[in-house]
């Protein structure tokens, strides 16, 4: 199977890989936008999950073969790649994080879809799926998952080129060229220090700027609304979600009393406004649901408070120096200084619909201040 990438250009598949491409759960991955609602904001961000585990599948062979690898160890870190995102919900990761407490999260529902089913069926007449599935706790599970992974060097570049900014020109063959497995890590040699800082910075950059952007969290916290809503009416449950594509997501979700007003409004682009930002020290998720609630109930109308997720997790990342391995946060102050920026830049949004922050606005930033 050959097929035309839009950041990859040409990549191949095997008779066995086409087969998996071609199954149904791979397939559903059509369905999935990698970037859930973000196309509200940016437009052309309607890419799926299944063109990103493509890209990630073919980034996952040119590493694996750039480190040595034989082609049947290849083969099998290739399957992972293509292979990783086949446990994602609907709406990706933004479903996930309203039913991960329950169904244990993405991972854990793509393992047994590599263990069981279809995929398992098409595996086992050349791998055994379990290998296969333990490829991500293995060593060369950090050719796919590391800081710079195959996952994240094609999300990048793929939402960048998708949402039309400038923050995803990653130099993927340069960190390519100078990545090496030390003591079972993926690392880089010093000579992919300023490659490595640069793919850092934009990832802080695409969080900041798109991932997180104040349209996208506003949207982002009434989806998150509208399926909690369903879920607590018994509309739709956690399993089904993690099985659902987004517009069959979608269409169940209107069914829900709670939930339809969010889906129409989602749907029509009527998006709730920011009232106003404050610092987010001393708040949290489970004290931003109690003050929305509060507030709401002495306003007679929805206020929903948004605490920020954290963007920027620690980087593990080792760079191979004639000192040996050293972690990239102590010899890069760059790196270390972008999770100060995160401080700075992330607040806590008090929203609500156009009309109650029209008649309401500064009643509720009093209300919140006090509470």
């Amino acid at each position: 199977m050959i097929i035309r990438d839009e950041v990859h250009g040409t990549i191949e598949f095997d008779a066995l890989e086409g087969r998996i491409i071609d199954s149904a759960p791979f397939q559903r991955l059509r369905r999935i936008k990698q970037m859930s609602i973000t196309n509200l904001v940016y437009p052309g961000a309607n890419h799926t999950r299944f063109e990103h585990s493509l890209g990630t599948a073919h980034l996952s062979w040119v590493i694996a073969k750039k480190l040595g690898l034989d082609d049947e160890a290849a083969r099998q870190v290739k399957l992972y790649g293509l292979l990783h995102d086949i446990g994602h919900s609907a709406f990706s990761h933004e479903g996930e994080d309203v039913i991960a407490p329950f169904t244990g999260g993405h991972e854990k529902a793509g393992r047994k879809r590599i263990l069981e089913g279809e995929i398992a069926d098409i595996l086992s007449e050349n791998y055994d799926p379990k290998e296969i599935a333990d490829t991500e706790r293995s060593a060369y599970g950090s050719i796919i998952s590391s800081d710079l992974g195959s996952d994240r060097m094609d999300y990048l570049k793929r939402d960048a080129l998708n949402t039309g900014v400038a923050y995803g020109i990653i130099d993927i063959d340069r960190l390519v060229h100078t990545m090496t497995m030390e003591e079972g890590e993926l690392c880089i040699t010093k000579g992919g220090l300023e490659a490595a800082e640069y793919l850092l910075v934009g990832r802080f950059m695409m969080f900041s700027a798109v991932y997180l952007h104040k349209t996208v969290r506003i949207a982002t916290a009434m989806l998150y609304r509208a399926i909690e809503s369903a879920l607590d009416d018994g509309t739709i449950s956690p399993q089904m979600l993690s099985i659902m594509d987004d517009d069959e997501a979608y269409a169940a979700m209107k069914r829900s009393e709670g939930s339809k007003r969010y889906v129409d409004a989602l749907l029509h682009r009527r998006l709730f406004k920011e009232i106003c930002s404050i610092p987010k020290e001393g708040w949290g998720l489970k004290r931003a649901k109690a003050v929305g609630k509060k507030v709401s109930d002495k306003i007679g109308s929805e206020i929903i408070i948004d605490y920020p997720r954290g963007f920027f997790k620690q980087v593990s990342l080792k760079v191979k120096t004639e000192d040996g391995l050293r972690q990239i946060t102590g010899i890069s102050k760059l790196v270390r200084s972008l999770k100060a920026s995160e401080e700075d830049r992330l607040g806590v949004l008090v929203l609500s619909e156009a009309g109650t922050r029209d008649a309401f606005q500064e009643r509720i930033k009093r209300l919140v201040a006090s509470s």
